[in-house]
């Protein structure tokens, strides 16, 4: 049984934002990356990111021990690939967390992931890119962004300030 899972975060995950303490606390490592893909600040609150269908590594299945265990089997994923539409580089953070048997459940049901693939939120695995090399993370994606979605085109959630002008 794998002892540890392996995330790409991008939003309230991250150190510092609303759900880190409640479901990262736990965290055995965090390390910047970034992976291929686009990245919406939605008008609920939160982000989204929408990745390239063939980034997509492997899918999440119905049993998340399992598939903290296939993540283990994708030995070399390779840079993510930042050319074409849709490829621009999204920014966040590479968690380790312990205990995928308890982890992934929890972290499924905040990001709304279905087993039927009719959430919110699908689960992947895609390539990430991190000061240690390319590694295989597991990401939150939504594959239909709501009405209101913005693009952010610098890859950063939450969206750097805009400087005021003066009047």
């Amino acid at each position: 049984m794998p002892e540890m899972v392996d995330l790409f975060v991008y939003g309230t995950l991250k150190r510092g934002c609303a759900n880190h303490r409640a479901f990262c606390r736990r965290a055995i490592r965090i390390r910047t990356a970034a992976i291929a893909g686009a990245i919406f600040d939605l008008p609920v609150g939160y982000p989204a990111v929408q990745v390239p269908g063939d980034s997509i590594l492997l899918e999440a299945g119905p049993d998340p021990v399992r598939d903290a265990g296939r993540q283990r089997l994708v030995r070399n994923p390779g840079a993510p690939g930042l050319e074409g539409e849709g490829r621009e580089p999204v920014h966040g953070e590479w968690i380790r967390l312990p205990d995928p048997a308890r982890t992934l459940p929890a972290l499924d049901a905040l990001e709304g992931v279905r087993a039927d693939g009719r959430g919110e939120y699908r689960r992947a695995l895609v390539p990430a890119s991190t000061e240690e090399g390319p590694r295989a993370l597991w990401v939150y994606w939504m594959p239909q962004l709501p009405p209101g979605a913005r693009h952010l085109p610098d890859g950063v959630w939450p969206a750097p300030m805009e400087p005021k002008g003066r009047p």
